[in-house]
């Protein structure tokens, strides 16, 4: 008994010599993580750091001597680190670990676009790695219409982590709300740039509907103002001395008297008198719930908008949609 306890005591002395052994020794460089592997083939510093981590078929398949990023489809993703790093005047950071992975910043760090890692479920020489991307402007986050979901799956082979398969899913998360208020208001945004566009068509069009008549009056009917010759009109506007910004009216359908169109009603008034020397042009959201700007303009050739209070109001308290900055926003 005597000796076994002799025996397994200078066991555990030899092992803890071992260990501070070991300890002493300068640390091996530790192993590269499937993460850091992404990492490296999606901002590589060089098109060898992309082409090692594909598989053996796949390298001796799709990327032969001479290739060039513009002839191989494999060496074009190779690049993607360089134009992220150039788009982003260098704003380009990776992390190896923590939720985000890639974050990329443009003008001036206003604009961010994140790539989050959904999971990473490392299984023996395997691993699997889920990654969303999210995107924010001014310190806010924007919704994007489909949220792209990325996963890739990597398998070490000889010590190099490998690139065996990677699959690209849309996420439409149609019982989320926030999702839904934010699609919501980006689309409301963007209708709202086109009525603005519309508006400004119309305040144009008067222009040069007065321009090309005597008395320079102007028009409440819809109609007159988009006929076959108001192209002419305005070219005779702008000979006049009217200023009249080209438009594209094709890209935007010509407004008619009192029409609703995407959610507002159009309507024109205001031109009393003969000559008619004003007009006032309006455009309102058709649903009196909906949380959209109230467009308006008349003959000085401002368009204002209101998000609240009754439409009417927007000639005497609307805001200027380009105000002047030079005037601290105000626009004659």
């Amino acid at each position: 008994m005597r000796q076994i306890f002799r025996a397994t005591a200078l066991f555990i002395v030899m092992g803890c010599v071992a260990l501070a052994q070991t300890a002493q020794t300068p640390d091996q460089p530790p192993k590269q993580t499937a993460r850091q592997a992404l990492i490296e083939m999606f901002v590589a510093k060089t098109q060898e750091d992309f082409v090692k981590h594909l598989p053996d078929d796949a390298r001796k398949i799709l990327v032969h001597k001479g290739d060039t990023a513009e002839a191989s489809w494999a060496l074009r993703f190779a690049d993607i680190g360089k134009q992220l790093t150039r788009l982003s005047g260098g704003h380009l950071e990776t992390f190896d670990e923590g939720p985000i992975i890639l974050a990329v910043q443009q003008n001036g760090g206003s604009e961010k676009f994140e790539a989050t890692v959904e999971h990473d479920s490392l299984m023996g020489e395997a691993d699997e790695i889920e990654v969303s991307i999210q995107y924010s402007k001014d310190g806010q986050p924007v919704p994007l219409a489909v949220l792209p979901r990325l996963t890739f799956t990597l398998q070490q082979q000889k010590e190099i982590w490998r690139l065996t398969e990677l699959t690209a899913a849309a996420h439409v998360p149609l019982t989320d709300p926030d999702y839904l208020k934010g699609l919501r208001k980006q689309q409301d945004e963007s209708n709202e740039e086109v009525i603005q566009t519309r508006v400004t068509m119309i305040v144009s069009e008067e222009n040069a509907y007065a321009a090309k008549r005597a008395d320079h009056s102007y028009t409440c009917a819809m109609a007159s103002l988009f006929t076959p010759d108001a192209a002419e009109g305005q070219a005779e506007g702008a000979a006049a001395g009217v200023s009249a910004q080209p438009l594209e009216i094709d890209s935007v359908p010509n407004p008619q008297p009192n029409e609703e169109w995407n959610g507002y009603r159009f309507t024109l008034s205001g031109c009393e008198g003969s000559p008619a020397m004003k007009f006032r042009v309006l455009a309102a959201p058709a649903d009196p719930d909906a949380e959209i700007k109230t467009f308006c303009a008349d003959q000085s050739g401002t368009v204002k908008f209101i998000t609240t209070g009754k439409h009417s109001t927007c000639f005497r308290e609307g805001e200027p949609v380009n105000p002047d900055p030079r005037r601290g926003g105000i626009v004659d």
